[in-house]
């Protein structure tokens, strides 16, 4: 049962409970949702606490709270695109995109599921927990836009593919391979130019699969040393390519 100060605090708890009543399940809000019925920040932080000590609603982190799905098993844990809303845009612009296991899971390169979350984004942070699941951030070197996320989901499972769970480097450039074959023009031109941004045999990949295709690539081998050779166990067989652009 909830304790107040006064009929005001009261009042401000009727206020503010009720907004919360509006809320979806799952939706996680902040402090600052309920300043246009409650004017005094205090007041709203003071509340909302007592409403988590009372059960009424979950504390995920500091200014973050959610009203929990209730299911036979208990609780349920908050929705992962909320969670992951804060890392992805601030206000309308994207700051974001998820990657890792998650997005390859998407793209068909691996069939391994986990409940970690990894988000590509241009300034390094790091790791936190979010709802008990934990969130790492790799850096992304080139400008991030709607448009071009997939590309870069592409190309860090390129960048990773030595260390994709469940999944061998010839059979991920295969599933990759099968993707890029399907990339239009002007999308294997920003798939080429993106690369540029990314180490050395993450280029000599992109190039490898180009070149299959017949795409221009000379920028990309140009960036190459030419003394330097590639080991990540892709066989011509599967990567035709490969010897020109020294990958074993």
């Amino acid at each position: 049962m909830l304790v107040f100060r006064s009929k005001i605090d009261m009042q401000n708890a009727d206020l503010i409970r009720n907004k919360i009543g509006r809320f979806r399940i799952g939706y996680i809000f902040t402090p600052a949702d309920f300043y246009d019925v409650v004017s005094s920040p205090s007041v709203v932080s003071r509340i909302l606490n007592k409403m988590v000590s009372a059960g009424e609603i979950r504390k995920l982190t500091k200014g973050k709270f959610d009203k929990p799905k209730q299911s036979v098993f208990g609780i349920m844990p908050p929705s992962d695109d909320w969670l992951l809303r804060e890392f992805l845009v601030d206000g309308r612009k994207i700051v974001g995109y998820v990657s890792g296991i998650q997005a390859f899971v998407q793209m068909g390169i691996t069939t391994q599921i986990s409940s970690a979350y990894q988000i590509g984004t241009n300034v390094y942070r790091r790791s936190v927990i979010r709802g008990g699941r934990k969130i790492s951030f790799i850096l992304q070197p080139n400008t991030i836009n709607k448009h071009n996320i997939p590309l870069l989901q592409l190309l860090d499972a390129i960048r990773f593919i030595r260390n994709i769970p469940a999944t061998e480097p010839e059979e991920a450039i295969s599933a990759i391979k099968n993707i890029v074959k399907l990339l239009d023009t002007k999308d294997r031109k920003s798939f080429a130019r993106l690369a540029m941004a990314y180490t050395s045999y993450v280029r000599a990949l992109v190039g490898a699969l180009l070149d299959e295709i017949g795409d221009d690539t000379q920028l990309l081998y140009k960036s190459l040393n030419m003394a330097s050779v590639y080991k990540l166990g892709i066989s011509e067989q599967v990567l035709p390519y490969a010897k020109k652009w020294r990958i074993v």
